[in-house]
């Protein structure tokens, strides 16, 4: 029988498991680091370390990553301009709301639909081509939105039509990656996708290569944020829809794993920790759409709360504050381990005293991937040569560049685009420092413990043990919000006021009860904890939290597992509505996924959407490998009540979701 490939490419490390998908059981696993300047290269030494007999029975290879949800936390991506069609521009910035979107620039364009998804202003052309010249160029990437092209999505193809005519840069709408009626979450939701397109084809691209190297020729899916499996191609041009991957893996891998059907599914990565609850089996999804650090997307996806806190995490210390994240940085010990320069420069950092009141001293900065010379500044430029021999810590390569204060390095752009990657202090050297971990240079992780200890003024170990002590809070406060979430959303989403944070804070401190008042939550459903650093740090916060505690034996490669069970689900939604006049139902309207239609009486519409709604269900599931779908349908209706009571409801809208389900049939 064909095996099942899963990998699931981390910030940190990239996972490979071989899985049997008729019984679920894991034959063989791996591990290897993400190799960010070469994301083909962990993809191959995990499968590299894999059994080789086996490997030439795998029918299918299963991708699952936080990359995308990774760079949505850190604001990675490339530069995008929104066009924006039919939007109140006046609105926009009275309520702040043109700030979500959060593109690098925005374009108005006139044109407008209303509810029903009749015109009631043209799309203007001529606005939109000198809109599109005028930024050509100067952008990675284009994101078009309409504001109500779920009512008809006419303007928002036509401009991406113009649009792609004029530009080689990618060219997405907010329609293709979400339904919301939401204008502002559908436009940010298109102009992240633009955004992480350079990102996620990378890995596409590097996966890809490395499965075919070793002479397998199986079909490539990757799991969506919802946990269904999607075709390659589809994720290369879709690829918001991987956020929230990762945890949707690890909350399949950890039913997989554990056999709960209901938990609490921590997976602490390197980037970040995510909270997902199991129900029945299955991840919960949100149906309005992924929440991902600052971004509010239209994304379904996996009902979890993605928090900036992992092994990786970058840790800032000066004497009046300490911060853990959300920024990702290379671990010192690891960097010591694998270049003895930076070993020596952290020793001679501490012997020498060096010090700078608002620079962390022990941070270094390293060659990322290469880029073309036309598309760096001066400045960017000078630091790129600096950094061709080898790693360099902040003050050398503020001298190296000759510059007069380490503030004044502006590598900001060049980590975002992964040039430079940054080297700086950890939990994972936290771990080192106290001996809980001895896969790197302990040694370095202590120097530089005690050199972050004296720009506190403090020394090491009231340092380690008060940093350690702020990543279990953080992560026990990701578990927590995740579990308000299931009650209140906003709640779980808002600041919280003082109230709100003194709570969670006294709750997950050690001196939870202090006279007159006694303050403890607890979570009630099991924890599963998964991630290579979770056996280190979510036994602890469980205990804060009064919660049983699971950490299965593969809880390091839970995702890959995840990914290798995963299904394809391809929904389809089509939004049945009748048109109301003065004078009763003129007639119904259908709005599907790329088009509407008009009918006389609702028994036609209905027709019209049970015969359309399978048929496309069922071509997508094939489109994604899947020989014979199963089809299923759940649908919902909408009905307002009269004013006499006695007079029953009437319809406003019944919503229909198909969808076409199955495993991606071998070669």
């Amino acid at each position: 029988m064909a095996l099942v490939l899963g990998i699931d490419t981390g910030g940190t490390h990239t996972d490979a498991v071989l899985m049997d998908p008729a019984t679920g059981a894991v034959s063989a696993w791996a591990k290897a680091p993400t190799r960010h300047e070469d994301l083909a290269l962990g993809a191959a030494q995990a499968i590299d370390a894999l059994p080789a007999a086996p490997r030439r029975r795998i029918g299918l290879v299963a991708l699952s990553t936080t990359l995308a949800t990774n760079a949505a936390v850190e604001g990675l991506g490339g530069r995008v301009c929104a066009l924006l069609i039919g939007y109140d521009r006046a609105m926009l910035r009275r309520y702040g709301l043109e700030r979500r979107i959060r593109a690098s620039v925005i374009e108005y364009v006139q044109g407008r639909h209303d509810v029903f998804g009749d015109e009631r202003a043209a799309l203007d052309e001529d606005a939109l081509r000198r809109a599109v010249e005028r930024r050509r160029g100067a952008v990675d990437a284009f994101a078009v939105s309409s504001y109500l092209a779920v009512r008809n999505p006419d303007h928002e193809l036509r401009a991406r039509e113009i649009a792609a005519s004029l530009t080689d840069a990618p060219v997405v709408t907010g329609g293709s990656v979400g339904r919301s009626l939401d204008s502002v979450r559908r436009a940010t939701t298109a102009v992240l996708n633009a955004r992480l397109i350079p990102n996620v084809e990378r890995l596409l691209r590097a996966v890809r290569a490395s499965v075919t190297a070793r002479g397998i020729q199986a079909p490539l899916a990757v799991v969506r944020g919802d946990g269904a499996l999607t075709p390659l191609e589809r994720a290369r041009q879709r690829p918001v829809d991987t956020l929230l991957s990762g945890p949707a893996a690890s909350a399949l891998g950890a039913r997989r794993l554990t056999g709960l059907d209901d938990a609490l599914v921590v997976d602490v990565g390197g980037t970040t920790t995510d909270a997902a609850l199991v129900r029945g089996g299955q991840p919960t999804v949100s149906e309005q759409g992924a929440v991902i650090g600052d971004w509010r997307t239209a994304v379904r996806a996996a009902d979890a709360r993605s928090s900036g806190i992992g092994g990786d995490s970058r840790i800032v210390a000066d004497p009046l504050d300490l911060h853990v994240g959300p920024q990702r940085v290379e671990p010192l010990a690891a960097a010591a381990a694998a270049n003895p320069s930076v070993a020596e420069a952290l020793a001679r950092i501490e012997r020498d005293g060096v010090t700078h009141r608002l620079t962390p001293v022990w941070e270094f900065f390293a060659a990322g991937r290469a880029a073309d010379a036309d598309v760096l500044t001066r400045g960017e430029h000078a630091i790129c040569n600096a950094l061709t021999d080898g790693p360099l810590d902040v003050t050398a390569l503020t001298r190296r560049v000759n510059l007069a204060d380490a503030r004044l390095l502006n590598v900001r752009a060049l980590i975002a685009r992964g040039l430079v990657r940054r080297i700086g202090l950890t939990p994972t050297d936290l771990l080192h420092a106290r001996g809980e971990f001895e896969a790197f240079d302990a040694e370095a992780a202590r120097r530089a413990c005690r050199i972050a200890a004296r720009e506190s003024r403090t020394d090491s170990a009231v340092f380690i043990a008060r940093a350690h002590e702020l990543v279990v809070r953080r992560l026990g406060a990701s578990v927590l919000l995740r579990a308000v979430a299931e009650h209140d959303r906003r709640a779980a989403d808002a600041d919280g006021g003082a109230l709100g944070r003194f709570m969670l804070d006294r709750s997950l401190s050690l001196d939870h009860r202090q006279d007159p008042l006694d303050v403890r939550l607890a979570v009630t459903t099991p924890i599963v904890a998964l991630g290579a650093p979770a056996p280190a740090w979510m036994p602890t916060v469980a205990q804060r939290l009064h919660a049983d505690c699971v950490v299965p034996a593969l809880a390091g490669v839970a995702s890959a597992a995840g990914a290798a069970s995963a299904q394809v689900a391809e929904p389809v939604e089509f939004l049945l509505r009748p048109l109301y006049a003065r004078f009763g139902v003129t007639g119904y309207v259908v709005h599907g996924p790329t088009e509407r239609r008009r009918f006389g009486s609702f028994a036609d519409a209905r027709a019209y959407v049970e015969r359309a709604g399978p048929q496309l269900a069922r071509a997508r599931a094939r489109a994604a490998g899947v020989s014979e779908p199963d089809v299923t349908l759940a649908e919902r209706s909408w009905d307002a009540e009269q004013a006499d009571s006695s007079d029953g409801a009437y319809l406003m809208e019944t919503r229909f979701t198909f969808i076409g389900a199955g495993r991606p049939a071998a070669p």
